[in-house]
């Protein structure tokens, strides 16, 4: 297991740095889009994170929230493909970071319907930016919905842990999104 959270900080150190907006780098096809996710760590941190809160989530309840972020996502990604406005995405996505390092460090109860619409505005807003950066490139949404599945199930996996030092782990990846989150939407 400590390898597995040694890779994943080693991703976390090679990630660029967090602009959720068109034009960093994205060129085309499944491969680009599925390596977008892992290029900004806003969107690498939202993704994993909510993966680990969806893991402590009581079981019936818990793999429903990273299901509805992908189709929230998928769906206003393909919104901004067709060239449908969305405001505020840049600051919805930065506050996302907020809250999921909020959830991450509190361990709060959360009531489900809250649950429900905080996964999906977060989705919509990185679906949205994520439209806007693959434009036309339908093989690129595929890439990037399956890289987001995909840190969805690490966070899972480093969810379902029980050992103490993990869990103190992600709690202190909490305390730091609340922190680069909070830079961001000052920005």
């Amino acid at each position: 297991m400590k390898k597995n959270i040694l890779l994943f900080l080693g991703a976390l150190a090679a990630s660029t740095s967090a602009v959720a907006h068109p034009g960093h780098g994205l060129e085309s096809g499944f491969a680009a889009g599925f390596m977008h996710p892992f290029s900004g760590w806003d969107h690498l941190l939202v993704m994993f994170a909510l993966g680990i809160w969806a893991a402590r989530r009581p079981a019936a309840q818990g793999w429903q929230l990273p299901v509805l972020f992908v189709t929230v996502m998928a769906l206003s990604a393909s919104l901004a493909m067709a060239w449908l406005p969305v405001a505020l995405a840049e600051t919805l996505v930065a506050a996302s970071v907020v809250v999921m390092g909020l959830l991450l460090v509190s361990n709060v109860t959360v009531n489900r319907a809250v649950q429900i619409g905080v996964v999906s505005i977060a989705a919509a807003a990185h679906g949205y930016l994520h439209g806007m950066e693959i434009g036309n490139q339908w093989s690129g949404l595929a890439g990037m919905v399956l890289a987001t599945a995909v840190l969805h199930g690490l966070g899972w996996v480093l969810g379902r842990q029980t050992n103490p030092q993990l869990q103190k782990a992600t709690q202190l990846l909490g305390g730091l999104m609340l922190g680069l989150g909070a830079v961001w939407m000052l920005a």
